[in-house]
């Protein structure tokens, strides 16, 4: 596939979902994290607990890898830092080859948010994460690769009207292989005062950016209560099935806040 077509079609696919939803809106608000695979700049304010319970799904040729549960628990000190923690337990099934489950990769980061947009108009932030592999059993059964990550990316977003625009970018550096670019840009908005839809491209390449694996992705979050909110998402490849690539991802989850 010639790659500037595939970037032409990748602008153009958010370009019409930020114009659909910026018809619709009454309040921009925040756009990155879960159920997206792209964060943004906001944390949960001081004192507070954001804890995300999801299902996941990550298709690619011939297997399917869930996350039942993905749980990711995130505490807010003070009002620009956060800090994550994350552990899935993963069920691996291959085509004729049966079903494996074990515990996924431990996930820990520190988010600052260094510019505030009421001083700037824009906010942006650093949000370094290491990724530990758990379990030697784990990747014997093919459920995770060996060796660890440190992801190292910079997030920004700003308001323009009713739609927020936020994008990532950042470096992974990753044991045992190759070193990868990451980078993701969300376009969103409030549908009402309980739904809001949102909509990203999100990718990682290799350091040389050969590889390039760009997802296009949708959903929303419909604040159920005060304290819950449902959060769902779905997304494809961009490349079709490349080795190595999922060609479906999905997310259902709940947010609690308190």
């Amino acid at each position: 596939m010639n790659r500037r077509w595939l970037m032409r079609s990748q602008i153009l696919l958010l370009f019409v979902f930020a114009v659909c939803v910026a018809a619709l809106p009454r309040q921009a608000v925040a756009q990155g994290g879960p159920p997206l695979l792209t964060d943004d700049p906001e944390t949960p304010g001081n004192g507070h607990w954001e804890i995300n319970v999801a299902w996941t799904l990550s298709q690619k040729q011939n297997q399917r890898l869930f996350a039942i549960p993905l749980i990711d628990i995130n505490y807010g000190l003070g009002e620009r830092i956060q800090f994550k923690a994350e552990v899935p337990w993963l069920v691996l099934q291959r085509r004729r080859e049966g079903i494996q489950s074990g515990i996924g990769s431990a996930n820990f980061g520190v988010k600052w948010r260094f510019l505030d947009k009421k001083r700037y108009g824009f906010a942006m932030s650093t949000y370094p994460q290491l990724e530990i592999r758990t379990s030697a059993s784990s990747v014997r059964r093919g459920l995770i690769e060996q060796g660890g990550e440190l992801r190292l990316p910079v997030e920004i977003s700003r308001e323009l009207g009713p739609v927020t625009i936020n994008g990532e970018v950042g470096y992974q550096v990753v044991q045992r292989e190759k070193d990868e670019v990451l980078y993701g840009l969300v376009v969103g908005g409030e549908i009402n005062k309980r739904l809001e839809l949102v909509g990203e491209i999100h990718g990682t390449a290799k350091r040389n950016f050969a590889d390039n694996e760009p997802i296009l992705n949708a959903g929303g979050r419909f604040k159920m209560s005060k304290h819950y909110t449902l959060l769902f998402s779905a997304g494809r490849s961009l490349r079709g099935a490349a080795i190595g690539q999922p060609t479906l991802v999905a997310y259902v989850g709940c947010q609690f806040n308190f």
